[in-house]
């Protein structure tokens, strides 16, 4: 603990682990590619503003060998192919081992049709030694694009459908994301009043398909738990049972002006078993842990052991 004027400034830390929880059911995905070099992938999933439709589209045009610029992602529409939300975690995970199915199988089966076809230039060639980039497939000297596959065959369009089976949920493995948080608390001992200063939080999402969206939700998440360790509380009439404070005018949440910085640190780790691509989730994991970092970090302030949330003025004096 040290002192600046009349707060009392403390630091410390929490971890933070959430499960990868995979859903029972196959995901599915739907990729086409068109005469004039363009791709679309399809699925139901929605986007809430988590970044779902960028970052697939990424993930798409990485497993097909295109241009992101040449490769669309279309969702929303529950006639599409069946796909988990991005909910709980599990959104990144899911829905790009489906797409990432869907482009590949696509890429495989064009790589198939140019070898197979004694008109390509890729005639007898060796599948495993073709190489896709920019929409053009390459074996040694010899080359042939998507686009020029399918125009020279008369066909408008070849598609896809992918199709991802989660692994089952038995003993095996323990499928987590991980994290540390941090955080750095000013508390004035009259009054009992919590401010955080800083927040940074390190975490292991496996491997990170876009570093930006990624932050951005990890910083929400710690936000997230920076109003539950101070603030927000529902409290129940006791005669009557119904929430005492229903409605946000009551209710407190973060704003701005408790909105301390705060530092993401990403560590990328290989995981070969919860999808191809070895990709967890960032929703729920910067949440966890931010809390009991601001407990933590209020104890070293002022020697007291607070053990639950939120933690209130009456707590402190």
């Amino acid at each position: 603990m040290r002192r600046e004027g009349n707060w009392l400034l403390g630091t410390d830390m929490a971890s933070a682990g959430y499960p990868v929880a995979p859903p029972g059911c196959p995901q599915r995905a739907r990729a086409r590619v068109y005469a004039d070099g363009t791709a679309v992938v399809q699925a139901a999933t929605p986007d809430f503003g988590t970044g779902v439709a960028t970052v697939m589209t990424q993930v798409a045009a990485d497993a097909l060998g295109l241009r992101v610029d040449r490769c669309r992602f279309e969702n929303g529409d529950t006639d599409l192919p069946t796909i988990a939300a991005a909910v709980g975690s599990a959104g990144a995970g899911m829905i790009s081992a489906a797409v990432h199915s869907a482009g590949t199988a696509l890429r495989d089966q064009l790589v198939r049709r140019a070898v197979a076809d004694a008109g390509s230039p890729l005639h007898g060639a060796d599948p495993r030694d073709v190489v896709v980039r920019d929409g053009v497939m390459t074996a040694g000297t010899a080359s042939e694009s998507y686009a020029g596959l399918l125009r020279r065959t008369f066909q408008p369009d070849a598609e896809a459908l992918g199709t991802w089976s989660p692994p089952g949920r038995g003993d095996e493995f323990a499928m987590m994301t991980f994290g540390a948080q941090f955080a750095e608390v000013a508390v004035d001992p009259e009054l009992g009043l919590v401010r955080v200063r800083r927040m940074t939080g390190a975490f292991a999402p496996g491997r990170v398909l876009n570093p930006k969206t990624a932050r951005s939700q990890l910083m929400g998440g710690m936000l997230w738990g920076l109003g539950q360790a101070p603030l927000e509380a529902n409290h129940m009439h006791p005669r009557t049972g119904h929430w005492a404070n229903a409605s946000l005018g009551e209710y407190l949440v973060a704003v701005n002006a408790d909105a301390p910085d705060v530092d993401v640190e990403l560590v990328e780790v290989d995981d070969a078993v919860v999808n191809p691509l070895g990709v967890k989730g960032v929703g729920e994991i910067g949440q966890v842990g931010a809390a009991a970092a601001i407990a933590n970090a209020v104890h070293h302030a002022t020697g007291r052991r607070v053990r639950r949330i939120p933690i209130t003025v009456e707590d402190l004096l």
